[in-house]
């Protein structure tokens, strides 16, 4: 089994990626926030920095390491990207279909595509015939709002030479709530596997524990064609970062180095950030996952979110360290 690192908005950029990467590691995989690739050819200048190399601390071979994602409704954009990516040292890109949030799917991207199959289909069929030879991997959820929309999705997955198809087990209208449709899940790949298509299978959909991952490495054993290769993980290993570690028959995340991660995590961030406080909202994004370990935490996690410099933030970890049970 592979392990992942899934995509996170805002929260798995570089700084992440190289210190989780040093401190943890695990990971076979680490895929950057979706860089939308604009109808003019450009990115935003924040998401062009998250993959420039110079950036990249500790990856012996961040070609293969590191997979960029792309957001991208139409063809031509889709493959300048694709290309600015391969330029970078990158072997591999990921095609954004399964991001759930309103201003993506109006915008007729994420999830927003999987409404619209004979576009879709379209589109993957001028993106291959122009990078056929190319490491394309796609990330897709089961359908927008119904399940059932699965079956269609996959016969067209089939038809490409997609790299890997990571399937997130929700459909966009359950966002990232509700238990994931485990079961409409086996059926995607069967679907997938009987309509010819061959990439690896990538299982994504809350895997937080050695039992979760237990149940998918299950599936080998109901029949090869519903096998998984490999898993993304997004909050769960935003809460336990040593998870991948665990999962692999490593030692549970001890409380010294998890103070060391968010030690060297914001050291990372003030690189780039300016000014303390919006130093601290990003760290903050990590406790709202973090906090789960630590017992009876309010009113030192409290502490941690009034913080207004560095200092004040520093002091209230070390408190909420000194002062509560690590679990």
């Amino acid at each position: 089994m592979k392990y992942y690192f899934a995509p996170m908005e805002g929260i798995t950029l570089y700084p992440l990626r190289n210190v989780h990467h040093e401190i943890f590691g695990g990971i076979d995989k680490y895929y950057t926030p979706f860089l939308t690739a604009h109808h003019n050819m450009h990115f935003k200048k924040r998401e062009k920095r998250d993959v420039m190399p110079e950036f990249i601390k500790g990856f012996e071979d961040y070609g293969n390491e590191i997979v960029p994602q792309i957001m991208s409704n139409r063809v031509d954009t889709f493959v300048w990207a694709a290309k600015e990516m391969w330029n970078l040292g990158y072997n591999e890109v990921n095609l954004n279909l399964g991001c759930p949030a309103a201003t993506v799917t109006n915008s007729h991207k994420g999830s927003g595509l999987l409404t619209d199959t004979e576009y879709l289909d379209s589109m993957l069929d001028g993106i291959f015939e122009d990078l056929g030879n190319k490491s394309i991997s796609i990330k897709t959820r089961l359908g927008f709002s119904d399940e059932s929309e699965a079956d269609r999705l996959m016969e067209i997955y089939a038809k490409y030479p997609i790299s890997e198809l990571t399937i997130h087990a929700r459909v966009r209208e359950d966002f990232y709530k509700g238990e994931p449709r485990i079961d409409a899940f086996k059926r995607a790949v069967e679907v997938y596997r009987n309509a010819g298509g061959k990439a690896d299978i990538v299982y994504n959909g809350d895997i937080n524990s050695i039992d979760d991952l237990k149940k998918i490495e299950s599936f080998d054993s109901i029949g090869s064609s519903i096998s998984c290769t490999s898993v993304m993980i997004g909050r769960g290993l935003l809460s336990n970062p040593a998870l991948a570690r665990q999962l692999q028959g490593g030692k549970p995340l001890e409380a010294g180095e998890l103070r060391e991660y968010l030690k060297r995590l914001y050291e990372e961030y003030s690189l780039f950030i300016p000014e303390d406080r919006n130093v601290i909202f990003k760290m903050l994004e990590h406790w709202a996952f973090l906090h789960v370990h630590f017992k009876d935490n309010e009113k030192y996690l409290k502490a941690i979110r009034k913080s207004r410099s560095k200092g004040e933030y520093m002091a209230a970890v070390n408190n909420i360290f000194a002062s509560c049970e690590f679990i």
